[in-house]
């Protein structure tokens, strides 16, 4: 055919064809397993009576540290405050019943845009990421579900105008852990998949500190291998994560979304600090930088008076 000298009625190979493919092999390095994993379980704002406008904010930010070890798999530390709403900042009789946290709790708290620094700062008092909230080493945060940093965190941000660290780019959705290891869909709540697997949930469930201690339960029980059914789960990779404009992967608000900046930009408000993070397969790519195993000396006295108890405002 004109035009196609040597080759007749076939198509020629384009450069994508002939370009050298990654074939993954036998003998290649496995996807290094997570280390640590801090479980976290948000409480918002909500009413069983009308959409809060101009989004549902985050009134307690806790945070359980997992060790994932093996059989020695354990929970090392906690994290836990109150946060206190700006836009809606009287609780609905609802959000009281559901999550017993009360108006006195709030009213005395921090507000998101403080607490954000203060949670960094604990992650940095484990050597789990450096000043600019970047992940050091290999762990990923775990929730039961996409809502609490893919939905509630991430919005909340994007409203507020906060840039979220870059840290939150990843985790990884234990509901589908759970489904994917003990193939069983993660019905009936949180409390149920807890007892499913023969343990006690301890606490107030919707206490935002509560639940993650039990969802920790699961990691525990999933990571040390005590379904002997089942055997021990290895935690290699996140299952969702944000691109650089906070939004999640997937999101029908992000295929919308025209392209994001360059890396260079400021980062517009709500979106991830630093550079544009790929889609979740594996270690942060940030890992390592400018990170420490603890924090250095010279780094307490600031690490100390940001995890401070904050005086009312």
């Amino acid at each position: 055919m004109v035009g196609r000298p040597g080759w007749g009625s076939l198509r020629p190979p384009t450069p994508r064809d002939i370009a050298p493919r990654r074939t993954h092999k036998g003998l290649d390095a496995p996807v290094p397993a997570f280390e640590y994993l801090v479980v976290l379980d948000f409480e918002w704002t909500a009413d069983n009576r009308r959409r809060l406008e101009p989004v549902s904010e985050i009134t307690q930010f806790p945070s359980v540290l997992v060790q994932l070890a093996g059989l020695s798999t354990r929970v090392l530390d906690e994290f836990d405050t109150f946060v206190r709403p700006r836009f809606n900042p009287a609780l609905t009789r609802f959000s009281i019943e559901l999550t017993g946290i009360t108006q006195a709790d709030v009213d005395g708290a921090p507000p998101l845009e403080d607490v954000l620094p203060r949670y960094v700062a604990w992650l940095c008092s484990h050597g789990l990421a450096d000043a600019d909230g970047r992940k050091c080493g290999l762990w990923a945060f775990c929730t039961w579900s996409d809502a609490d940093v893919g939905t509630q965190l991430a919005t909340e941000a994007r409203v507020k105008g906060l840039a979220l660290p870059p840290c939150f780019s990843s985790w990884v959705d234990l509901k589908a852990a759970y489904r994917s290891h003990f193939k069983v869909e993660a019905k009936g709540g949180l409390r149920a998949c807890v007892e499913r697997l023969g343990l006690a949930f301890d606490g107030r469930a919707h206490n935002g500190l509560v639940d993650s201690r039990n969802t920790a339960k699961i990691v525990v029980h999933m990571a040390a291998g005590r379904s002997y059914a089942h055997g021990a789960y290895v935690f290699r990779r996140p299952t969702r994560g944000l691109d650089a404009s906070g939004r999640p992967y997937g999101s029908r608000a992000r295929a919308r979304s025209p392209p994001a900046a360059s890396a260079s930009a400021t980062p517009a408000p709500g979106a991830l600090l630093g550079e544009p993070v790929a889609p979740p397969q594996g270690a942060s790519a940030a890992a390592g930088r400018g990170c420490q195993k603890r924090p250095r000396e010279l780094d307490r006295v600031a690490i100390d008076a940001a995890l401070a108890p904050q005086p009312e405002r």
